[in-house]
């Protein structure tokens, strides 16, 4: 597996349109950040970490993930100010930014005034 984030979105997506309650992804720093923000705006139930370097992702109801996408991709990165962070459907989706202070969500990067690398979004 080259691209651990691409993975993370793709098996959210998949176990949700299919009904899955848990799904598990791959137990990496990048990873965990994107579900703690998930998790922060309430998109997700709760995640933990189970044996063999996995997460085990709880997912709240159905209906709660419309539109889970990536981005910049490792062959074409997307990197804005913070200035110019997008607003993807009004303000109604989470943009995930890498930035300097780890990933944020886009409205924690616009309050502490951060631009960086344009991960992918949530609706």
């Amino acid at each position: 597996m080259n691209d651990s984030l691409s993975d993370l979105f793709t098996r959210i997506r998949n176990a949700h349109l299919v009904g899955h309650h848990t799904v598990r992804v791959a137990l990496t720093s990048t990873n965990k950040s994107i579900l703690d923000i998930l998790v922060r705006h309430g998109f997700i139930k709760n995640f933990h970490k189970i044996q063999n370097r996995q997460f085990l992702v709880t997912f709240k109801s159905k209906g709660v993930l419309r539109e889970l996408q990536r981005l910049s991709r490792p062959g074409c990165r997307l990197y804005v100010s913070a200035q110019n962070i997008p607003q993807i459907r009004g303000q109604l989706a989470i943009i995930f930014l890498s930035t300097s202070k780890g990933i944020l969500s886009d409205r924690e990067a616009r309050n502490l005034k951060l631009g960086g690398e344009i991960l992918g979004y949530i609706l």
